[in-house]
């Protein structure tokens, strides 16, 4: 089932995104917990939070913020995490999620960008967001 979370899924978002936190690439910053949760607060709050569930467990969720560019007003919905369990990435959990993040951003009538970065397999999830009819836009590069 996909809803709106609400400040009861904060212990089992934080749990997750814990989870997604130990899939990333090398190199990635440690998890400051109190920042962590005050993100996941936030989001809750001021900003949009899908989850699907199953069995009445979290599988999967998508959080974010209305943001701007550094240098216009122009507002676009952004995400911060998005995240699907290993066992059910091959159902349509990752669709509907971000499907309905969108809906929501054309609801009000705002453009959304998504992300992935500190994950492997790039070329897989660009592709993936393709099909959802995003466009890439750029690159991030880091010092290691």
């Amino acid at each position: 089932m996909l809803r709106m979370a609400t400040v009861q899924d904060l212990s089992e978002l934080y749990v997750m995104l814990h989870v997604m936190h130990s899939e990333t690439i090398d190199g990635t910053s440690p998890i400051d917990s109190e920042k962590l949760i005050s993100a996941i607060n936030t989001a809750l709050h001021k900003g949009i939070v899908l989850v699907f569930e199953i069995d009445d467990k979290i599988v999967g969720s998508i959080g974010g913020l209305e943001n701007s560019d550094w240098w216009s007003d122009k507002k676009y919905l952004s995400d911060l995490w998005f995240f699907v369990y290993k066992q059910h990435r091959k159902s349509n959990i990752a669709v509907k999620l971000i499907k309905k993040f969108m809906q929501i951003g054309k609801k009000h009538n705002i453009n959304t960008k998504l992300g992935h970065v500190y994950t492997g397999d790039s070329e897989r999830k660009d592709k993936f967001y393709e099909r959802l009819g995003l466009s890439k836009v750029g690159s991030l590069y880091m010092e290691a």
